[in-house]
């Protein structure tokens, strides 16, 4: 009851608004279609609470998910059919470069550069879990 109390009350001080100042035709469609979509919000959240919760639980579970997920799998059983360590690296990451976090394409990946988490002068070790897969312009630009 209180967000149509709100639409009312925006409602009409539209109304006043546009009869002291007088807006042009764009302005009060922007205007309707925004009170429409107001109303349109109001009836789900009311009306459609599952419906509103399942889907906003499937937009938060796609967004905490790994990318290669959404991929083709590349693996077989489990293990990843070529021993290339990028492609290891790359799945370890969940398909996203270490720095910039954009996606990694499996088509391109030979582009992608071997970087030490750690460097080996800081006293980093040298072996796979001290590795990381980055974008040839993180890099080449942002190499630490």
């Amino acid at each position: 009851m209180n967000g149509i109390t709100l639409l009312i009350i925006v409602i009409i001080g539209g109304y006043f608004y546009n009869n002291r100042y007088p807006q042009p035709l764009w302005n009060k469609i922007y205007f309707g279609i925004g009170c429409s979509l107001f109303l349109l919000f109001l009836y789900f959240m009311n009306y459609q609470q599952p419906f509103v919760y399942k889907m906003a639980k499937n937009v938060r579970d796609i967004q905490t998910q790994p990318l290669h997920a959404a991929l083709p799998d590349f693996t077989t059983n489990g293990t990843i059919q070529s021993n290339n360590i990028k492609y290891q690296l790359a799945n370890k990451q969940g398909l996203r470069c270490a720095s910039c976090k954009n996606p990694i394409s499996l088509r391109d990946i030979e582009s992608y550069k071997l970087s030490y988490d750690m460097p080996l002068e800081h006293g980093g070790q040298n072996d796979l879990t001290n590795l990381k897969i980055k974008c040839p312009t993180c890099f080449q630009f942002r190499n630490n």
